[in-house]
């Protein structure tokens, strides 16, 4: 039998309420496709309230929201597909790099910024306990349809309860170039914990160009929905837009950072009502 290092790694046992699950998850084949879209740094930062962090790449009164989705049709769980959107972020206290803008192309163990996912939305209802419970990412459950093929991506989301449409993220954009996966360094909050955790990657992305694709948010009142209209990101075009269709991973189990007062452990501030997961 082949061996590949990658994913002969150790695995231990992490008990949620819907079973075990053996962390690193490893995503072992599925597309995938990343959108950075410029907003405004005052519209991040109030994403961002009472969360311990702020926006890292910062240009003027402008940053950075990453909208990424993708497809896993062979992991170590059951297949899935997901849609995320995560600022890029460094801690309120503690070290705070020089350069964060720089801090990207070093080894992802070694930096100090990182993403922050503030929120997620899956198409598979165990996922979204795994995502929550292992990780503290706020999940919800939708009906999502990806498609990629060569230079065109196409990306529908709707709710799952409702019906309503979430987003639609589509166009065709020529690739001219290829660049090395990145990995990750991600933040999140469990419970009163400031956690991070690592996504090993591996692979190649396809640099396309931007000006062919567009975002389309709904009206639906899941988190996601909520914060993309709060970014203004409805009708936006993408900075940059990446994708692979060989994508592989390792989504590590996160090491607590610092513990955070509980009355400021919520990842956002939101009036409008929130989707009830089963």
């Amino acid at each position: 039998m082949q061996i590949d290092p990658f994913f002969q790694v150790p695995q231990h046992t992490v008990s949620t309420s819907i079973g075990n699950v053996l962390v690193p998850v490893l995503l072992k084949e599925g597309d995938y496709n990343i959108a950075l879209f410029t907003v405004d740094r005052d519209r991040t930062q109030d994403l961002l309230k009472n969360t311990g962090m702020a926006p890292a790449w910062v240009l003027g009164n402008k940053t950075i929201a990453v909208l990424v989705m993708a497809d896993f049709t062979v992991c170590s769980v059951r297949p899935y597909r997901m849609i995320s959107l995560s600022l890029p972020v460094t801690r309120q206290q503690g070290f705070q790099p020089i350069a964060p803008w720089k801090e990207v192309f070093s080894r992802a163990d070694q930096r100090h910024m990182g993403f922050y996912l503030a929120s997620s939305t899956v198409d598979n209802v165990q996922m979204t306990k795994v995502g929550a419970e292992i990780w503290g990412h706020p999940k919800s459950h939708a009906n999502i349809e990806y498609d990629l093929k060569g230079s065109h991506i196409e990306c529908n989301a709707s709710c799952s309860y409702s019906g309503e449409d979430l987003l639609r993220f589509s166009g065709s954009g020529m690739r001219f170039f290829r660049i090395p996966s990145l990995s990750y360094n991600m933040f999140s909050l469990v419970g009163n914990q400031l956690q991070r955790a690592l996504l090993n990657t591996r692979g190649m992305y396809n640099v396309h160009l931007p000006m062919g694709f567009r975002l389309q948010v709904g009206n639906g009142n899941q988190l996601m929905t909520q914060q993309l209209r709060k970014l203004n990101l409805h009708g936006k075009r993408p900075l940059i837009v990446l994708s692979t269709s060989q994508f592989q991973g390792r989504y590590n189990e996160g090491a607590t950072v610092e513990q955070v007062e509980p009355t400021i452990a919520a990842p956002c501030n939101y009036n409008a009502k929130r989707e009830l997961e089963p």
